[in-house]
């Protein structure tokens, strides 16, 4: 049972990995997604985050870490997309 959830503790770290790799440059890449990607990305994050800490993988900080910057990056993006649709002013 231990080796299991092990395995699958594994598993959810390299699927963490993967997104962070896929969406970590979203900074220097925002003008490519819009309001429903970057939400998207948020609600991710935050899935893959929370199923990591279910199955106790919430100490893991590397993969973890990355997920928290592109929930702030998404968030940020979201911001300043809203900011450059209501022009000057």
């Amino acid at each position: 049972m231990e080796r299991t959830a092990r395995t699958g503790r594994m598993d959810l770290l390299r699927e963490i990995d993967a997104f962070t790799d896929e969406y970590g440059d979203i900074l220097a890449r925002y003008h490519t997604y819009t309001m429903g990607d970057l939400n998207r990305i948020e609600q991710e994050c935050h899935r893959l985050h929370d199923e990591a800490c279910s199955r106790g993988a919430c100490g893991t900080a590397g993969g973890l870490v990355k997920l928290e910057y592109l929930i702030c990056r998404a968030k940020e993006m979201r911001a300043k997309m809203m900011e450059e649709e209501r022009g000057p002013g």
